[in-house]
């Protein structure tokens, strides 16, 4: 049977930029490529979303990681690689599955509620990715990461949470940016910077090198990456937090768009009934020759 097309209306645009603004190992200014990292329509919980990530390099003939990319860990929260649904929706699918026991038809089915263009098929494939998530915990590929270490000369590791609607816990992930890799995936029901520290152990035990941290302004998570890893440069995710102190405005602006759009559908209709009329009106009237009798006197 053939695959009807989705058709997307997508909410919001985003392009993000690597949070890290110099080159960790020389110190001179990233330089901004000219073409996007990757780009892609993402349906996420509140709809989709167009969202690409830019990269960064240094450009510094003197450097030895001159012409490595640096990219945007708020981007990789997204979604993950090869994937045009977002990682909010692949939590809520893997919260409905595992704590509040939800088939696979009553989860597709709270998707669709929500304006998820999404088959029952394509739920069991989300849960699977789900699962690849949560076992990133239990296997860190460690002979990778040290290939990855002496590319470039050390990690650069983000933190960030997810809350599923309905959930008591909140679900943490923490990946090495550079790469887009995945280290540790956990479900916190209670999220202070003891419990995140925990969390990071996995990376700690490792011994490798870091390169810097990033992370959004979140108190428990600043103070975390400071007792797990004081001496290393950290950096804020700035479209986190600009996100958030634009919502309001957005919020806002989408109230009064939905007025609007009622207001000039009304007077469409409107206007649209009063043609309807007269042309119903003029079709239906009698025209002259019908009033003389069709007869021109001949």
């Amino acid at each position: 049977m053939a695959k009807t097309a989705r058709r997307l209306t997508v909410q919001a645009r985003h392009i993000y930029n690597p949070e890290i603004e110099v080159c960790p190992h020389c110190k001179s200014s990233l330089q901004a490529r000219s073409y996007f990292q990757w780009r892609k329509t993402v349906q996420q919980l509140d709809g989709p979303v167009y969202v690409a990530s830019r990269a960064k390099e240094c450009v510094n003939p003197q450097c030895a990681q001159r012409g490595q990319p640096y990219t945007s860990a708020a981007a990789q929260m997204i979604t993950v690689p090869e994937c045009t649904y977002g990682l909010d929706v692949i939590a809520q699918i893997g919260w409905w599955r595992d704590r509040e026991h939800l088939s696979r038809e009553q989860i597709h089915a709270q998707l669709l509620a929500r304006g998820v263009q999404i088959c029952e098929r394509q739920v069991d494939h989300l849960y699977a990715r789900y699962q690849v998530l949560l076992g990133c915990a239990e296997r860190l590929e460690t002979h990778q990461l040290q290939d990855i270490v002496a590319e470039r000369g050390g990690l650069i590791i983000s933190l960030d949470g997810l809350e599923p609607e309905g959930a008591a816990e909140q679900l943490w992930v923490v990946r090495e940016v550079q790469t887009g890799r995945t280290l540790v995936v956990g479900w916190l029901p209670r999220v202070n910077h003891k419990t995140l520290a925990a969390l990071l152990q996995p990376v700690v035990d490792l011994g490798l090198p870091l390169l810097a941290t990033v992370s959004d302004k979140q108190g428990a998570v600043r103070k975390a990456l400071r007792l797990v890893w004081p001496e290393i440069p950290h950096q804020w995710c700035q479209s986190h937090y600009l996100g958030h102190a634009t919502r309001p405005v957005y919020d806002h602006d989408s109230t009064h768009k939905t007025v609007l759009r009622k207001a000039i559908r009304g007077a469409i209709r409107e206007s649209m009934g009063e043609v309807l009329t007269a042309a119903t009106a003029a079709a239906f009237s009698p025209s002259v020759s019908d009033r003389t009798g069709g007869h021109d006197g001949s």
